[in-house]
């Protein structure tokens, strides 16, 4: 490729990428830094790149409120906020989704999260049992309401206890018909 050529191709893309509105060029930047993000997911997680996605995610909803992939943004926020350890910033993100966007796909699952991140991340039960007991009050038919249930049921258990409560739940294999 000659110079010329190389020159004009560069000036094509650089005209071409200040054409775009500021949502396109922000939701670009989404898609290029979940490839980085997501590419190998057999290793850790990059700390940087998802701190960049979470921004990006954060920005676009900052932006653009009303859009239609803001609330599923939010929810990818608090999921990779979680991911990171970054309990108090998911259940944040997770909120937003819930209280902001109700009617959405995705508001009953981040109240269930919601109660799982407090039982399991942060072991602040009050909490987890608030969210869980709204969750089956509002969501009784979701197909996370038999987890929420369960945990409910046996918050505060240990694994000893729940193995031995699963066992003696069990038909005794041993006994001969």
């Amino acid at each position: 490729m000659n110079k010329t050529t190389l020159l004009f191709t560069a000036i094509a893309a650089i005209i071409f990428s200040s054409c775009k509105n500021p949502k396109e060029k922000l939701q670009e930047e989404i898609n290029e830094t979940e490839k980085m993000l997501f590419a190998d997911s057999a290793v850790n997680i990059n700390r940087t790149t998802a701190l960049k996605v979470v921004d990006f995610y954060t920005t676009f909803a900052n932006k653009f409120p009303d859009d239609a992939k803001t609330p599923d943004y939010l929810f990818k926020a608090g999921d990779v906020s979680s991911g990171m350890s970054e309990f108090a910033r998911a259940l944040g993100y997770f909120n937003q989704v819930y209280t902001k966007y109700p009617n959405h796909a995705k508001a009953s699952t981040s109240l269930f999260l919601m109660g799982f991140i407090n039982e399991n991340s942060l072991n602040d039960t009050a909490a987890a049992r608030k969210y869980y007991s709204t969750f089956l009050e509002k969501y009784p038919s979701h197909e996370m309401a038999q987890s929420a249930a369960f945990s409910l049921q046996n918050m505060g258990k240990s694994a000893d206890e729940l193995v031995k409560m699963f066992q003696q739940s069990q038909p005794d294999s041993t006994a001969t018909n």
